[in-house]
């Protein structure tokens, strides 16, 4: 009997014991709601003559070019988007069907200045493109624009004053390409 009471007593210690830690346990839970706000995205636009669709660069035309002349036009590069931008010249192509054409083309010099003044006389503005060959490899990086800004470039399209006289007969047209990157 001794055993059987003292075996009693210590199981309801353990009952017990193990009732109160099982207890001790809570769990806790809320809500909230967070207004996140609105996310919006900005625009890039390039515009290239005030346009956004490719422009006619018809201030440029020359007719009767002779050796060492040249011919220079502004051209306004602005940004009409939403965001700051970079642009710059990817690429300038000459269309040449005719080996005069070609002898033409390849006569061509270019020259690139940031210059709102761009009249008779060579330009005296920051020069990007100085007297390179017409082609695909004359490119600049330009300056960065902020929304509704622009500048002006002086373009000027000059005959080598070395051109072989086969060029005489050529006619060409020249495609400038743009590019805006956003800034980061």
């Amino acid at each position: 009997m001794k055993n059987r009471l003292w075996l009693t007593l210590v199981g309801g210690m353990v009952l017990v014991m193990l009732t109160t830690m099982s207890t001790t346990g809570a769990l806790w839970r809320n809500e909230a709601t967070v207004d996140a706000g609105t996310v919006t995205t900005g625009s890039l636009v390039l515009l290239v003559g005030g346009q956004s669709s490719p422009y006619t660069f018809t201030a440029l035309s020359a007719g009767n070019l002779t050796p060492g002349q040249a011919v220079r036009a502004p051209l306004t590069v602005g940004n009409g988007g939403s965001t700051d931008m970079t642009y710059g010249l990817t690429s300038v192509t000459a269309t040449a069907v005719t080996p005069a054409d070609q002898k033409l083309a390849a006569a061509l010099l270019l020259t690139v200045t940031m210059d709102e003044v761009c009249g008779q006389a060579p330009s005296q503005g920051v020069v990007l493109l100085d007297r390179v060959p017409v082609n695909p490899s004359a490119t600049f990086a330009g300056s960065p624009l902020a929304p509704s800004s622009s500048e002006t470039l002086c373009i000027e399209v000059a005959l080598n004053a070395n051109a072989p006289i086969t060029a005489a007969a050529g006619t060409t047209s020249v495609t400038f390409t743009f590019r805006g990157d956003q800034e980061s």
